[in-house]
């Protein structure tokens, strides 16, 4: 074959794949031409836009904004103490002879605790009393013989003296005796005698403690920044490790006038009723005071979004999920305060809010009405 009709050859099969290619896309520009005007009548049709850019309805679930009422609280501790205490000593020294309490039951103002040997202040006072008895006869003496003018006037003043004396002789020897005797100052229960009959004590000698446990005093510490608003009157809750079913209602007795500048805190006293005799002088309890109350907005914490600096909620009004800019303030476990931008009986998103945009449109599925709502 010859050169000529080599390169004719390759000529003819040039244009017919060339042809071929042409066709190719031509046919491929008609399809897609059909495509685009299939969307667009497609697309005239009602709905179809909103489909394509997700207007379905988004499940959520919704609760209302509600009013509760928040106490401001603080923690604190402290021991317990009797409302009214004194340990017990004698008023002289001597040899304790007999003890008549039993530590841990309780004992009436005025009773016998213990008892000091005595035998020489009677016999003091048997003395003081026989010198008293002595005078007054001497002085009756007198003061006939003063009537009859036997004797001056100034002997019966001088004898009126002597029977002074010794009625203040009689006094003091019945107070040394009465010494011997150590009674109870209140009402209250004694602990454990320090003592035992036959030992010799002295004015310095603690013999026993006494405890007035009708009711208790709690002292604990509250920072400074509730100074203003702590006063008396004012209720806690106490509890204690011992009684771990049981609160005891503790009331404000007192509120210390100044704050401690290491500590940054004052003192508050509370009194605890113990009729019953449950506490003792010296437990640890543990307390939580009610500085005061205030009605608040309350939603859960998963209903509220941030976004930079702001805070929101989407509110449902219509079917559809509203944002809403809030304020937020005080928090409890679960729960937020709405300081402004919700009202009581809002609708509000709990979950969902992540798939929800504003203004579409929602479904509520609330699990707790066992049903959905529109």
């Amino acid at each position: 074959m010859s050169i000529v009709k080599q390169i004719l050859i390759l000529m003819v099969l040039s244009a017919v794949a060339y042809g071929g290619y042409a066709g190719y896309g031509h046919w491929k520009a008609g399809i897609a031409a059909t495509s685009t005007a299939a969307g667009n009548k497609a697309g005239s049709k009602p709905g179809a836009r909103n489909r394509r850019r997700g207007g379905r309805e988004t499940s959520v679930e919704t609760t209302k904004a509600e009013v509760r009422t928040l106490s401001r609280t603080v923690e604190a501790v402290g021991n317990t103490r009797a409302v009214r205490y004194v340990d017990i000593r004698s008023k002289a020294d001597g040899t304790i002879t007999e003890i008549r309490y039993s530590p841990g039951n309780r004992v009436e103002k005025g009773t016998v605790l213990f008892t000091l040997d005595d035998t020489i202040e009677k016999a003091d006072l048997a003395q003081a009393e026989a010198e008293l008895l002595k005078a007054d006869l001497a002085l009756k003496r007198g003061d006939k013989l003063s009537q009859s003018r036997i004797t001056a006037r100034a002997s019966v003043e001088e004898l009126q003296a002597a029977m002074s004396v010794a009625s203040a002789q009689v006094d003091r020897a019945r107070s040394r005796l009465s010494d011997r005797t150590i009674i109870a100052p209140f009402g209250g229960t004694p602990g454990f005698h320090a003592v035992d009959a036959g030992a010799r004590v002295t004015k310095d000698t603690v013999l026993t403690r006494l405890d007035d446990l009708s009711s208790v005093l709690l002292e604990f510490a509250v920072p400074e920044e509730y100074f203003a608003i702590a006063r008396v009157g004012l209720h806690a809750r106490a509890t204690t490790a011992a009684y771990p079913d049981r609160v005891f209602d503790a009331k404000i007795t007192l509120v210390d006038t100044r704050v401690d500048p290491i500590n940054r805190s004052f003192r508050v006293r509370a009194e605890i009723d113990n009729s019953d005799g449950a506490l003792p002088s010296g437990m640890f309890m543990q307390l939580t005071l009610e500085l005061d109350s205030q009605a608040m907005v309350m939603v859960p914490e998963a209903a509220v979004t941030v976004e930079g600096p702001d805070t929101h909620v989407f509110v449902i009004a219509d079917g559809k999920a509203m944002k809403r800019k809030v304020t937020i303030g005080a928090r409890e476990p679960g729960f937020v305060q709405i300081v402004e931008g919700l009202s009581e009986g809002d609708e509000i998103v709990t979950h969902g809010t992540s798939k929800v945009r504003p203004g579409s449109a929602v479904k509520v599925v609330n699990a707790e009405s066992g049903g959905s709502t529109q």
